[in-house]
Order: structure tokens, then C-alpha cells, then sequence
């Protein structure tokens, strides 16, 4: 991949972390860019982060209406995306109402070319002096930073080895630019899905354990729980399951506290699997009862159908042939609804299990 000197990715992150800080306040940050399809890119990651309103502004009269006008309760960021030139109008406006974009309480990102920034300057001083950050982009149409930029803007998907390994070089790239925290966090998340998905199972450990501290020195509890699940099923999978089980236990506990029932319910799961596979077959349906119940009570249709159909796995073990046939039944009902490809697995153990129940 192409080196480049002066990497925008740390300007990004930087306003990242900026924005994630001005949440509720009025600020006025400018943004420096020149090519339309870079400053579209740099959107899309916005977007992805953060609730947001674009403007592609041509008149001054959108300005006043956006931001005195419009319920913007929903709202976390305003994103501006300035003409290529600077008319009468809207150098007024600018200069004539820059309070506002501090009134409206919300963060306000203002995108322009260099060209239209040097008008500004000279025609709407006031509006310059007015402004919180100022950043430049450089906006390299190829590279490293391009692609770093669409990982910073979505998850993690895949098609095969090669796409994994492609996305796990772009974040240790970023791993070594990007310095807020959150961001951290979750480049570091990725990356030991990563590993855990190319079965490099160290190195997800290092990156989760990592993970981990960074949520600890941020205080961030979900992000503990989170990671502590995910070092969780890594220690399920290389066959610790009294490490598994404590890292589930101590997720679970986080979760209890916050009140988060969907990561509970996502916690009990597990647990019930490690105590099936130990042979503590009633502690198992507890668990899984617990599990399905929260489900239930959130409307977790996939969370249903993967309970019922664990539950179906463990009856039929135990010998309990029409019990775990009833359960199936419902969690291929499930998978169907859904439009699910687990639907086809489920239908094999429903038919596997019906040849058995005749059998019998």
C-alpha cells in the first residue's frame, strides 16, 4: 500500500474526539477540504458515528432556517457542506448570524475548499474569528488513508480470508494513529475478532486484553462487559471453561448492574452451554430458561430461535425425544420469520428428530 506523509487520519480522529466532547454545546469547527468525493468520505464515517444532519448549503436563508427554525432534538452533529464559492448572500449570513450556530447547542462541522475559506476570511472576518477548531485535509484520492478511512466507517464484514486480512493491516495502521480513546477501543475490538476469525487465537486474546484495559481506564462498563464476553468465548473455544466461566460471570455481573437485559440474556446463554457441556444438565435449563424469558420479554426473535433450538440439542442428549422435537419445531418457526440461514440446519434436526420419535 502507498505510504503518505502527512496522514489525515489523526485530523479525523482528533475530530472525532472533539465532537464526541462538544455533545450539547455549541461549537463551530471548520474543516478544509478540497475534493467533494474526499469530503463525502470523511461524512460517511460522521455519519456512522454520530446522528447527524447534512446541509449542502447554496443559500444563506438555509442556514437561518436549519438552525432557528427545525426541530433538531435528535440531532447530535450538524455537518455544513459549503458552496464552491462564497456569494453575497451567504458571506452576510455567515458574518450576520454566526451566533447561531452556537444558540442551536449542537456541535456544527462547516466543510470548505481552501478557495472558499480564503473568501471567508477576507468577507466575513467576523465568522473566522467566531470559530472554535480549524482543521486541513489533504485529501489523498488513494492510499492508506482512504482505506483507513472506510474502516473507521463500517463494520466488520467479510467474504474471505483475504478481506481479513486486508481490514486487519488498515487497523493496525490505524492502531498506530488514531489516539482517542473510544476509538482505540474499538479498533482494538476489531482486530481480535479478526484474529479470533483467522484463528489466531494469541493474538485476539492480546487485542481483547487490551480492549479491555482501555475500557477500564475510561470507565466505560458496557465496554468491560463486552470485552470480557468476547475473552469469554475465546477461552470456551481453546477448552478453559473455568476461565470461560468466570469471564462470563464477571460480564454478567456488569450487566446485571447497568440493567442491560439484552447483554443478560446474551450472557446466560453461554453459561448454560458451559454448564451442559460440564454435565450440570438442570443448572443448564435454568440458565437457558432464564435466557429465553428475556428474550421473549424484549422481542429478540434470533435470540429465541438460538435458545430454543440450544434447549432442542440438550433434551435431545438427555433422551427427551418429543421435548426437543417441540423445540425445534419453534425455533425453525423462528429462523423462517426471520429469513434466517440457520432455518436450513434447523429443519435437518427437526427431520432428524421426527425419523427418531418414530423410530422409538
Amino acid at each position: 500500500m502507498e505510504e503518505i506523509g502527512l496522514d489525515d487520519v489523526e485530523e479525523v480522529d482528533t475530530i472525532i474526539a472533539e465532537l464526541e466532547i462538544s455533545k450539547g454545546k455549541g461549537n463551530l469547527i471548520l474543516c478544509v477540504v478540497n475534493a467533494p468525493v474526499y469530503r463525502d468520505r470523511i461524512i460517511r464515517v460522521l455519519e456512522n458515528r454520530f446522528p447527524s444532519k447534512v446541509i449542502f448549503v447554496e443559500q444563506g436563508e438555509e442556514i437561518i432556517q436549519t438552525l432557528k427554525g427545525e426541530d433538531l432534538s435528535d440531532v447530535k452533529i450538524l455537518i455544513w457542506s459549503m458552496p464552491n464559492k462564497l456569494t453575497e448572500d451567504l458571506a452576510d449570513t455567515l458574518n450576520n448570524f454566526r451566533e447561531l450556530f452556537y444558540d442551536v447547542r449542537i456541535p456544527n462541522l462547516v466543510f470548505l475548499s481552501q478557495s472558499v475559506l480564503d473568501d471567508v476570511i477576507r468577507r466575513a472576518p467576523d465568522f473566522w474569528r467566531y470559530r472554535g477548531n480549524y482543521y486541513e485535509l489533504n485529501g489523498a484520492e488513494r492510499g492508506r488513508t482512504f482505506e483507513a478511512l472506510d474502516t473507521l466507517a463500517t463494520p466488520l464484514h467479510y467474504q474471505n480470508k483475504e478481506d481479513l486480512l486486508r481490514r486487519k493491516r488498515i487497523n493496525e495502521y490505524l492502531l498506530e494513529k488514531v489516539r482517542d480513546k473510544k476509538e482505540t477501543a474499538k479498533i482494538l475490538d476489531e482486530l481480535g475478532n479478526i484474529s479470533y476469525n483467522l484463528g489466531e487465537y494469541d493474538n485476539a486474546s492480546i487485542y481483547l486484553k487490551k480492549e479491555l484495559k482501555v475500557a477500564q481506564e475510561m470507565g466505560d462498563e458496557r465496554g468491560m462487559a463486552s470485552s470480557l464476553h468476547n475473552l469469554g468465548i475465546l477461552a470456551q473455544d481453546t477448552g478453559d471453561i473455568d476461565e470461560a466461566r468466570r469471564l462470563y460471570g464477571e460480564s454478567l455481573k456488569i450487566k446485571q448492574e447497568l440493567g442491560d437485559k439484552s447483554g443478560v440474556s446474551k450472557s446466560l446463554h453461554p453459561l448454560g452451554t458451559l454448564a451442559q457441556d460440564t454435565g450440570d444438565i438442570d443448572e443448564a435449563r435454568r440458565l437457558y430458561s432464564e435466557s429465553l424469558k428475556i428474550k421473549q420479554e424484549l422481542g429478540d426473535k434470533s435470540g429465541v430461535a438460538i435458545t430454543l433450538a440450544q434447549s432442542a440439542l440438550l433434551e435431545e442428549k438427555e433422551g427427551n425425544l418429543e421435548q426437543a422435537l417441540d423445540l425445534i419445531r419453534r425455533a425453525e418457526t423462528k429462523f423462517l420469520d426471520l429469513g434466517s440461514p440457520t432455518a436450513a440446519q434447523a429443519r435437518k434436526d427437526r427431520e432428524r428428530l421426527e425419523q427418531k420419535v418414530q423410530d422409538k
